[in-house]
């Protein structure tokens, strides 16, 4: 079973994005702050979900991290935001999708079904 980490302050967002994760066959960890690079090298995640505004720093700082280390670079990350620059933001930080808020179900299935294999 592949692992996922959703990074999301938003509760109801949180929970949706592990149901749907959850039911396409995903382990989900679920964390409403920020988390430490390690942590996220020890927990080997195979799909990375971070909203952008956290309540505690910025998910496309986060982003930038895990594509610049050399253990977590090639983890699928998806970068979501309500921002109307989600598209800019995710491709500064190298993220490997965007996913606009309030998302397309359709367009997120998609998402991780590309990332699943």
């Amino acid at each position: 079973m592949k692992k996922s980490l959703i990074i999301e302050n938003d509760i109801d967002t949180l929970d949706l994005i592990a149901i749907i994760l959850e039911d396409n066959e995903f382990e989900v960890v679920k964390s409403e702050r920020k988390i430490p690079l390690q942590e996220i090298v020890d927990l080997r995640p195979d799909l990375i979900v971070i909203d952008y505004l956290l309540g505690d720093g910025l998910g496309d700082e986060l982003c930038s991290e895990i594509k610049s280390n050399p253990s977590t670079k090639d983890i699928p990350v998806i970068l979501c935001s309500a921002s109307y620059k989600i598209e800019q933001l995710a491709h500064d930080s190298h993220a490997d999708a965007f996913l606009a808020k309030p998302f397309d179900l359709d367009d997120f299935l998609q998402m991780i079904k590309e990332f699943a294999v």
